[in-house]
Parts: structure tokens; C-alpha cells; sequence
């Protein structure tokens, strides 16, 4: 019983861990959104822009 138990917090910790993620990019975001327009490049590394930096720094050089 004591592994279900701590195998229930472990998902609950993850579950927490990545809805704080999703609210915490969100706010990131509508800062972006509102007050750096083009400027600020934070979130496209941390998003799909990430990938796409990598595949022109690595893959299109070539």
C-alpha cells in the first residue's frame, strides 16, 4: 500500500508541477503580448522557436 501511496503523490506532484508550468508561461506570455511586442525572445526559445533555432544553428548549416 505504501508504494500506491507514494506513486499517487509522485503523479499528483507531477500533475501540480506542470499545471504551475502552463500558468506561469501564460503570464509570461500576455507580459510578452502587452508590453515587449518584438523585443523579447524568451518564449520562443522555451516554445517551438527553441527547435527552430537549433535545426538553422545545427541542421540548415550544413
Amino acid at each position: 500500500m505504501n508504494v500506491f501511496i507514494i506513486f499517487c503523490i509522485v503523479l499528483f506532484s507531477l500533475g501540480l508541477l506542470l499545471i504551475f508550468l502552463v500558468i506561469l508561461f501564460s503570464i509570461l506570455k500576455y507580459i510578452q503580448r502587452t508590453y515587449f511586442q518584438e523585443s523579447w525572445k524568451f518564449l520562443d526559445y522555451v516554445s517551438v522557436g527553441y527547435i527552430e533555432h537549433l535545426y538553422k544553428k545545427y541542421i540548415k548549416r550544413s
